[in-house]
């Protein structure tokens, strides 16, 4: 009787156990493939963010407005990260684009960061931005674990860093060989 009982409780256990496992992997997975929609509370105003090199708002975008978006460059991944990355976030457009959204990821040691700015900068050494990032929870509710900015605003082809204004909290791990933690959308 004991014997039947402990397996039950072990079934039992490990049903809990996977299911758990499942919906915590399932969550991340819908994070990483849908930012807007996962990490981000949007707004009711859209507003077209002028590309100075001072600061300026990055507003969310209204839902009414939306664009249609592409993934460009990501290079989340469910590993564990550690802060200050040793390398430069690079991606390459081969025509011109508009830049929808770009977000950072600043675990931090589970602490968080208060959001700063996101900047692009080209090649020929241009920069776009800097925009103010709004802050989002990440896993277990960490504050301001995603740092999204909405540029709006077209670059032409070419290979271009992020900039992030605090390096130092920014993530990174093996999985991205040391740079830091972005994604990048843009209108379709």
């Amino acid at each position: 009787m004991q014997n039947s009982i402990l397996k039950i409780a072990i079934v039992l256990i490990l049903l809990v156990f996977a299911f758990g496992a499942g919906y915590f992997f399932h969550s991340q997975i819908q994070r990483c493939s849908s930012p807007v929609a996962a990490t981000v509370p949007l707004s009711e105003s859209s507003q077209t963010v002028p590309t100075t090199s001072s600061p300026s708002s990055s507003p969310s975008p209204s839902v009414a407005v939306q664009p249609e978006t592409e993934l460009l460059f990501s290079n989340y991944n469910s590993a564990a990260v550690a802060n200050n990355p040793s390398g430069s976030t690079v991606f390459t457009v081969s025509g011109t684009r508009k830049i929808y959204l770009i977000q950072d990821y600043h675990w931090n040691s589970a602490q968080g960061k208060k959001p700063g700015t996101i900047s692009l900068k080209s090649e020929s050494g241009k920069v776009y931005g800097p925009w103010e990032a709004q802050g989002a929870p990440g896993q277990g509710g960490v504050p301001n674990a995603y740092w999204t900015v909405y540029p709006d605003t077209e670059i032409p082809a070419g290979t271009y860093s992020i900039i992030d204004s605090d390096p130092a909290s920014w993530a990174h791990n093996s999985g991205t060989k040391g740079i830091g933690m972005s994604q990048v959308y843009a209108v379709k």
